[in-house]
């Protein structure tokens, strides 16, 4: 017996953790194409940002991080351009940006936890209710004409639905995990390059014309993203 006269043997049950599984492996691929284009991982463009606002160059700085094409260039954009109008609003604008950077990243990635928590529980539900139709069906027969081997064949097939729960749940749990832990490594480097960008822009000042210490700047915006 193939593994698709297996699966066709679970009954109805089964269409709803179809479902899961064509989703699970849509959404998986999608956000795994995401992530491989955005080039999260590669900051090495940051350096001569890094450079040109250390010579006070903040349109250059703005340039090459927009060249760079990646969610921490856009936000650096965002901050410089808020510096030039605003520099008292440079860490709002970070922790906006930034916000947003994450959001757009995670889009989706929920539904993997969902569909892993969901699919086993379907499968369960399948099952008993497999297990209910068949001792039904037993208890119509009589106790003479119960069969073993009727029995037992009615037991797995409501196995089964169990069985392919667990097979589509286990792959989606591996998947959230890890598109959640590029995520995390994202946000760790995002936050870094904020902390570095705001350290490296020229001290602003506030209203009675101090300055105010860039590592509260640096502080503020970090723990907002």
């Amino acid at each position: 017996m193939t593994l698709g006269e297996l699966m066709t043997n679970g009954g109805w049950a089964m269409a709803p953790i179809y479902a899961c599984s064509a989703l699970m492996v849509a959404i998986f691929a999608k956000k795994a194409l995401e992530f491989r284009a955005q080039r999260l991982g590669q900051v090495q463009w940051m350096s001569p940002v890094l450079d040109a606002l250390s010579d006070g160059e903040v349109s250059d700085a703005r340039g090459l991080a927009r060249e760079a094409a990646h969610p921490v260039g856009r936000v650096i954009d965002a901050m410089l351009a808020t510096f030039e109008k605003r520099p008292d609003r440079v860490e709002a604008e970070a922790a906006r940006c930034g916000g947003q950077e994450l959001q757009r990243l995670e889009k989706h990635v929920g539904a993997l936890s969902f569909i892993a928590q969901v699919a086993p529980l379907l499968g369960l539900l399948g099952t008993v209710i497999g297990m209910v139709e068949l001792f039904m069906g037993l208890q119509g027969a009589g106790a003479a004409m119960v069969d073993a081997q009727l029995l037992a064949s009615g037991i797995w097939k409501a196995l089964l639905t169990t069985a392919a729960g667990l097979m589509v749940a286990v792959p989606a749990l591996a998947a959230y995990t890890y598109l959640n832990s590029r995520t995390d490594t994202f946000r760790l480097t995002l936050s870094d390059a904020i902390s570095q960008v705001l350290t490296a822009l020229p001290q602003p000042e506030d209203d009675t014309g101090a300055k105010r210490p860039v590592p509260t700047l640096v502080r503020e915006a970090a723990d907002a993203v």
